[in-house]
């Protein structure tokens, strides 16, 4: 099984990659997709009112999506380390698809808004 992030954001930065599934554990109250990605290993867990996205490796970061609220995040590179809330303007899921739209926000700042879908594909 593989799994296919799809993202673009304010900036007209646009990615798209399918990656093969190490790991998923389907539990009552939560999935977890485990895959690696040019920038480290990753771990998504989808829990009925939260998405959470973790990295690590070249780039570290935990990521908490939840509708209409506000969540904080730090994104740590060798290089950077910087602090950011996450607001979460659309969260839905369907048919095996995540589907999330959200705004970077720093000092009460948008940054960057970001549509991103995550979609598993069966081979």
């Amino acid at each position: 099984m593989k799994i296919r992030i799809k993202s673009s954001d304010s900036f007209e930065q646009n990615y798209e990659k399918s990656f093969e599934l190490e790991k998923m554990i389907n539990l009552e109250e939560k999935k977890e997709y485990h895959y690696k990605d040019e920038y480290g290993k990753c771990k998504i867990v989808d829990k009925i009112d939260s998405i959470e996205i973790y990295r690590h490796g070249e780039i570290n970061f935990k990521q908490i999506f939840k509708k209409d609220k506000n969540t904080s995040f730090t994104f740590i590179t060798t290089k950077f380390r910087g602090k950011y809330e996450i607001f979460t303007k659309k969260f839905e899921k369907e048919n095996g698809k995540i589907m999330l739209e959200y705004d970077i926000i720093h000092s009460n700042e948008i940054i960057n808004s970001i549509n991103l879908e995550i979609q598993l594909i069966n081979i």
